[in-house]
C-alpha cells in the first residue's frame, strides 16, 4: 500500500500551514510514497493510496470528489464557506457517506454536513498532535511573533493617524525601525514603517518593550515560499524546521492556526490574536478550535478583549505568559487513536 500527504502548491502564495497540516498526518505513516496536490485530488491516478484529508478544502471544488484511488481518512476537515456550495453537491454528500464518520476541524463544517444526512464530529485540528514527536521539555528564553493580527483602519485615515502619532512621539521611532528591520512583509519603506507603527501602538499595551524589540518575527504565508522551495520534500522540511522552533520557544504571539494549535501540543505558551470583525470566510473556520486557547481580539481600532487576566503592571513577556488550556488534550488522544486505526486496517 502506498501512503500519500496532501501538497498544496499550486496556488500563488504557498502557506506553510498547509505543511504543517501535512507534517502532522506523516506521523502516523509507515513510509511516505509522494504527495497529491489538494486542488488535483480528481486528478490522481498512480494507484491505489491511503491519504489522511487533513485540511482546508478547497479552491478548484471542480476537482472534488478526489480519484476512486484515494482511501480517505476524513479528520481535521474544513469546507469554507467560499466553496460549500460546490462541495455539497448529491454527488459530494454521496461520496463522503462511504466514508464516514468525517471528523471536521470546525463545528460549522460539521453541522453543515449533519444537515445534509452525513455523519460528522468536531475532531479538532491534527496540528494538536505534533507534539507526540516534536514537544521538547526544555525551552529558550524566545518569543516569536508569527503573522499577528495587526488592527488596521480605513486606508486614508489609518495613515493620517498612525503619521501624527509618530510626529507625537519621535522618541520611539528608533524602537520601530529596529522591529521593522526584523518584520517580514514585502511593503516599501515609508508604508512598512506606518505597518510596524500599527503593530508597535497595539502590541506595546500588553507586551514589554524588550519583548517586542527581541523577538523573532516569522510569516507562515507569502509568494517567495514558490520560489525559495522547489519541492514538496522542501516545504516540508520548513514546516518541520518551524515546528521544532516553536517547541523551543517560551512564548508565540500568531494569527495562524496552524502555529496555534501545534504549540498548545508541544507545550509552548501561545496566545492567539484575532479580531471581532472576522470576514465570514475566516470566522467559520473557528467554531470549537477558538476556545481552546488563550486570545487577545482587537476591535475598534486598537482596543483589545483578552479571555485571561491581563495585569496592566506587569506585562507580558517570556517569563509571564499564561499557562495554555489543557482542553485541547481529549482532542489530541481521539485523534491519534483514529489515525493509528486507519493506518492499521487492512
Amino acid at each position: 500500500m502506498k501512503y500519500k500527504l496532501l501538497a498544496v502548491s499550486t496556488e500563488k502564495e504557498v502557506n506553510i500551514g498547509d505543511y504543517v497540516q501535512a507534517l502532522a498526518a506523516s506521523q502516523f505513516l509507515p513510509h511516505k510514497d509522494g504527495f497529491i496536490q489538494r486542488e488535483r485530488l480528481k486528478d490522481y491516478n498512480e494507484g491505489e493510496c491511503k491519504m489522511i484529508m487533513n485540511g482546508w478544502y478547497m479552491h478548484h471544488p471542480e476537482q472534488w470528489p478526489p480519484s476512486a484511488q484515494i482511501n480517505p481518512l476524513f479528520v481535521a476537515f474544513h469546507i469554507n464557506s467560499s466553496t460549500k456550495e460546490a462541495l455539497f453537491t448529491e454527488e459530494s454528500i454521496n461520496y463522503l457517506k462511504q466514508f464516514e464518520p468525517i471528523g471536521c476541524r470546525d463545528m460549522r463544517t460539521r453541522n453543515l454536513l449533519r444537515e445534509r444526512g452525513v455523519d460528522a464530529y468536531f475532531s479538532a485540528c491534527l496540528t494538536l498532535t505534533l507534539g507526540r514527536t516534536y514537544k521538547q521539555e526544555e525551552k529558550e528564553d524566545k518569543c516569536y511573533f508569527v503573522d499577528p493580527f495587526i488592527p488596521k483602519k480605513k486606508r486614508v485615515y489609518d495613515e493620517i493617524e498612525n503619521t501624527l502619532w509618530l510626529l507625537a512621539h519621535p522618541g520611539l521611532w528608533g524602537t520601530i525601525a529596529q522591529i521593522m528591520k526584523k518584520f517580514p512583509t514585502r511593503r516599501r519603506r515609508r508604508k512598512k514603517f506606518i505597518y510596524v507603527c500599527r503593530f508597535y501602538r497595539a502590541y506595546s499595551r500588553l507586551f514589554t518593550k524588550e519583548t517586542l524589540l527581541n523577538a523573532e518575527y516569522i510569516s507562515q504565508q507569502n509568494r517567495d515560499y514558490i520560489t525559495k522551495f522547489n519541492s514538496e520534500e522542501e516545504r516540508l522540511a520548513e514546516a518541520e524546521r518551524l515546528i521544532k522552533k516553536y517547541a523551543k520557544a517560551k512564548l508565540v504571539v500568531t494569527a495562524r492556526i496552524h502555529c496555534a494549535l501545534p504549540c498548545l501540543g508541544l507545550g509552548t505558551p501561545v496566545i492567539l490574536t484575532d479580531s471581532t470583525a472576522q470576514s465570514r470566510r475566516n470566522k467559520c473556520r473557528m467554531g470549537g478550535l477558538h476556545d481552546l486557547f488563550h486570545a487577545i481580539s482587537f476591535h475598534d481600532g486598537n482596543k483589545f478583549t483578552t479571555n485571561f487576566p491581563v495585569n496592566e503592571e506587569q506585562k507580558l513577556c517570556t517569563s509571564n505568559a499564561p499557562v495554555n488550556k489543557d482542553s485541547w488534550k481529549i482532542y489530541a488522544d481521539a485523534l491519534i487513536k483514529t489515525c493509528q486505526d486507519f493506518i492499521a486496517k487492512k
